[in-house]
Parts: C-alpha cells; sequence; structure tokens
C-alpha cells in the first residue's frame, strides 16, 4: 500500500514560505469535489482564532473544499486581529482555488500570543496552490510540523458494494498532548459516500479510542483540531450507521486515527519510551479510564518508566488517587507482563538493578481493579531532561 496514498479527489501540498527558518511551514489539502465535514475541537476554554471560525463555518453546515494549514504560530490569544486573520486566509486561499467563501478551513500550530506574519502566508498562498498534487501528502505533512521528529500518516483500504474505499489520516504533535480533546491537529480524508450521521458518529468513536486515550505532559493544546472530509467519489452507495458497510469504515477510521495517536506518543517530546496503560475489572468504563488517565498522566510513573524502576506503588498511588472507586487489597499490577501486586500483597520485590522491566521502548503497565468489567487503555510516554531543556526556551 502507498504510505503516502491520498483517496479519490483529494491533492495536498506543502512548501516553506518564511514563517520558520527552513523547515515547511505552510500545508494544503484540497478536493476536488465539495466534502461533507465533521470535527472536534479542544476543549480548551482558550481557544485559538482559527478554531473558533472553524467552529463557526461547520456549525452552518458548509460544503468544505480545502484545509490551509500555517505552523510555526498558533494564532492564539490575538484577539480581533486574530480572527481577521483566520478569515484571510480562508478567503483568500478560496479566491485562489476558485471555491465558494467559506470552504477553506483554516488550522495553525505553534507559539501562542503572537500575532500572525501574514504577508510571507499570503505570499506562498499561491504557489502552494500551484503545487498540489495527489502525491504531495508527504509535503503537506511536513508543512504541519513544529517539535515532531517525523511526519505521522496512516492509510487503511476497505471495499464495499464493489467499491474501493480509502481512508488516509494525517496529523502532528508532540506536545502539549492530554486526554479530552481531540487532538493536536488531524486531517482525515475518505472518497467514501456516507451520510451525515454516519460520518460524525465515526468520528467522535475514533476520537474516543485513540487521540482521547493518549497524554504526553498533560497540557491541553489550545488549537487542537480533528477534522474528517468525505468528497463521495469512491461511488459507493451511502454508508449509514448500522449497516455492515458503516462498521467497516469505523474500524479503517479507528485504525488510522489509533496508528496517529501512537505515532504521537511515540514521538513525545524528549520521550524514549512509550507506555501503554490497561485497567480492567473496574465498576464501570468511566472509572477504568479515570484509573488509566492518572497513571498514564502521572510524572512519577513516567520518570520510573525512563529510569526502568518497576515501582509499582507510584502506579498505585495514582490509580487512587484518580477518583476511580475499587478496594487496594483487591487489585493486581502487572508491569511488563510480570506480577508485583496481588490481591493486597506484595508478589516481586522491587530491585531497579536487577529488574528487566521497563528496559525496552514499550512499557507496558496494567491493572485490574477486582470489582467489575470496564476497562479501558490510554497511551502515554516517560519523560527526560530534553522535555525539560525543549520547554524552558521554546519561545527563543
Amino acid at each position: 500500500m502507498d504510505k503516502y496514498r491520498l483517496p479519490k479527489g483529494f491533492l495536498a501540498s506543502g512548501i516553506h514560505c518564511g514563517l520558520k527558518k527552513k523547515r515547511k511551514d505552510l500545508a494544503l489539502l484540497f478536493s476536488k469535489s465539495p466534502c461533507k465535514a465533521e470535527a472536534v475541537f479542544t476543549t480548551n476554554a482558550v481557544k485559538a482564532a482559527p478554531v473558533v471560525l472553524a467552529m463557526k463555518q461547520l456549525e452552518k453546515k458548509t460544503s468544505l473544499r480545502a484545509v490551509f494549514v500555517n505552523s510555526g504560530n498558533a494564532n492564539c490569544m490575538t484577539g480581533k486581529r486574530g480572527l481577521s486573520d483566520a478569515r484571510e486566509m480562508s478567503s483568500r486561499m478560496s479566491r485562489i482555488l476558485g471555491t465558494e467563501p467559506g470552504s477553506v478551513l483554516v488550522s495553525s500550530t505553534g507559539i501562542i500570543g503572537e500575532p500572525l506574519d501574514m504577508k510571507p502566508i499570503l505570499r506562498g498562498a499561491g504557489r502552494l496552490a500551484e503545487n498540489l498534487s495527489a502525491g504531495g501528502l508527504k509535503d503537506a505533512a511536513e508543512g504541519m510540523i513544529t517539535t515532531d521528529n517525523f511526519i505521522k500518516v496512516s492509510v487503511r483500504k476497505f471495499s464495499a458494494g464493489g467499491k474501493e474505499i480509502t481512508v488516509t489520516g494525517v496529523a502532528k504533535g508532540a506536545g502539549m498532548i492530554h486526554p479530552d480533546m481531540a487532538t493536536t491537529l488531524c486531517f482525515i480524508l475518505t472518497d467514501a459516500v456516507i451520510s451525515r450521521t454516519a460520518l460524525r458518529k465515526a468520528l467522535k468513536e475514533s476520537a474516543e479510542e485513540s487521540f482521547n486515550s493518549i497524554t504526553v505532559d498533560g497540557d491541553m493544546s489550545t488549537n487542537d483540531t480533528m477534522l474528517v472530509l468525505a468528497n463521495g467519489e469512491a461511488s459507493n452507495r451511502s454508508i449509514q450507521t448500522g449497516s455492515k458497510e458503516f462498521s467497516a469504515f469505523s474500524g479503517a477510521m479507528k485504525a488510522v486515527s489509533t496508528d496517529l495517536a501512537k505515532m504521537i506518543v511515540r514521538d513525545g517530546e524528549g520521550a524514549n519510551k512509550m507506555i501503554e496503560v490497561t485497567v480492567k475489572g473496574a465498576r464501570s468504563r468511566a472509572d477504568a479510564r479515570a484509573a488509566a488517565k492518572g497513571i498514564a498522566s502521572s510524572l512519577l510513573v513516567k520518570c520510573a518508566v525512563l529510569g526502568g524502576d518497576p515501582n509499582w506503588g507510584r502506579v498505585a498511588s495514582s490509580a487512587g488517587a484518580s477518583g476511580a472507586r475499587f478496594d487496594p487489597d483487591k487489585i493486581t499490577i502487572k508491569l511488563d507482563g510480570t506480577t508485583f501486586y496481588r490481591k493486597g500483597k506484595a508478589v516481586v520485590r522491587t530491585d531497579r538493578k536487577k529488574s528487566r522491566v521497563f528496559k525496552g521502548k514499550k512499557a507496558g503497565i496494567e491493572v485490574s481493579l477486582g470489582n467489575g468489567r470496564g476497562e479501558a487503555r490510554v497511551y502515554s510516554c516517560d519523560i527526560s531532561k530534553k522535555y525539560i531543556t525543549l520547554n524552558s526556551y521554546y519561545t527563543t
């Protein structure tokens, strides 16, 4: 499968316009035909201008044709000027592409609190449109990233009624990642013919199992956007909720979203190891999620993973502080498959020097609360000196 395959009717491009010193800083995703669009955004009370504008666009159920992204500046906490700049980016690209006003969604990522430098953006807009191609997704992915070490793209295909359908996702993110938002920036493109209700349902289910189940540093961004565009160029029979075609579509979206979410965690700023936290046997899924998020977000747990320290006590403490309801004497704690605590009793002596726990690139933490069937999984990463160094001079 082509790693950077775009669905039928989609084109992409990415260029360097001058917002950043060297790396690409503008990206464009474009559909030859109008798209149904659904999105979820940050739940942060402080929302960037592009998010505010996008939410208004989607409220009108306007068909979208393109996504215009800049990196290097979040266009957040920039007042009326910020909203005006976001509108100008959208209208300028609409005119260049020859599409209806309001058909271009704008997204930004980068430093908060500084006005956009619009001159290089507007100068680069025409060149960005000229560079659109079916093979331009890699360039677009490069134009979105900020502190990322690598680009993030995932592709899935499936058949519905004899028609091949493609679902392609592209995302950016490495820091300011925490559950109960959407993600940093994620755009999922598909050529499926699908009802708006089905598209919305698939998006929300995918977000819940992927981007709302990761944490890097416990900080929620102001620009988080997860958008899905469906242009219908696969010419399949319309996918409706409850059908086998919807199950296939939803499965493809979840797979793409989960791929991207895991890439973000692996690329966590300064991270060395990915952490997979699984909580089972909870009274409810909500309790399982609370405990898993508490463990995955704990700085002490992250430090233990970094140092290869099988400190299961930190896991127990984080679960207990999460608000999940359980009896400490009934829980079981496993680290990388080894049981350290079972139902009120320590099973393995904690010895960092002799232990082989947390020595690989992936760390597994499993907790059974012993009082129900609720289960949840959250992905995280360790934290290192590099994270502190990187974020101590981010605006310089």
